[in-house]
């Protein structure tokens, strides 16, 4: 009864997070109303700076107030920033261009700003979209959809008939995803890199806040089409 209580309450969010109450809801079955989360405990994972991510088949799009702080960077205006970067762009009914949603080009398969040392050159200013990965709804939905979007690094093998694979431009995937790998990673087989990049525990909060800060992006996006078909966080 207190659990179904909070749930009513406009500080519902505040109180389903308060020590006492997290323990309640502790002994709750997953995937039921008020359960905690999966990810509870955190969860393991450390960028690796390979730059796939960038290179996934797929798009970027940019809310209206991500484009100036990216032209200013830039040094450009929005004129040449087009030109230069957009692809595609959705204006609203009323004409005004500067509440338009835009789409990054691609450069030989990558994002348009990825350098050649597989660094963002406009990291700082980086989309939503990028700075909440992995961290998307789609892929927090179930630890099933996060562990699949976990990937080996491309020098280790992967035994025949194993579920673990690389990551594709089609597939996509997540080295920096932590989890159990091929024989411990074939023991050391990774490449120095791997051996110099060590995972760390994403805690719950962060993990909520860029989950929740890419669904409200996601949901913002005036083509629900598009939402549905080739674009989803």
């Amino acid at each position: 009864m207190l659990l179904f209580l909070i749930i009513l309450t406009p500080q519902a969010d505040a109180l389903a997070n308060k020590p006492f109450i997290r323990k309640l809801r502790g002994v709750i079955p997953a995937n039921y109303p008020l359960s905690l989360p999966w990810y509870e405990d955190g969860l393991n994972f450390s960028c690796t700076g390979c730059g796939k991510c960038c290179k996934v088949d797929g798009d970027v799009w940019l809310a209206p107030e991500e484009v100036p702080p990216i032209t200013q960077h830039l040094g450009l205006n929005l004129s040449e920033f087009r030109s230069n970067y957009i692809k595609a762009e959705i204006t609203p009914s009323d004409g005004n261009e500067e509440e338009s949603w835009m789409c990054l080009k691609r450069d030989e398969g990558a994002c348009v700003f990825l350098g050649k040392d597989n660094r963002c050159s406009i990291y700082d200013h980086r989309p939503v979209q990028c700075r909440t990965y992995p961290f998307w709804p789609s892929l927090l939905s179930e630890e099933a959809a996060w562990l699949e979007e976990a990937v080996l690094p491309d020098e280790v093998t992967i035994d025949e008939g194993s579920s673990e694979r690389h990551w594709s431009p089609e597939l996509g995937g997540c080295e920096g995803i932590a989890v159990t790998t091929t024989n411990e990673m074939k023991e050391g087989e990774a490449s120095d890199s791997d051996d110099e990049q060590e995972s760390t525990i994403v805690q719950r909060e962060e993990i909520k806040a860029k989950m929740k800060a890419a669904k409200r992006h996601w949901k913002r996006f005036p083509v629900d089409e598009i939402k549905q078909s080739t674009w989803y966080l």
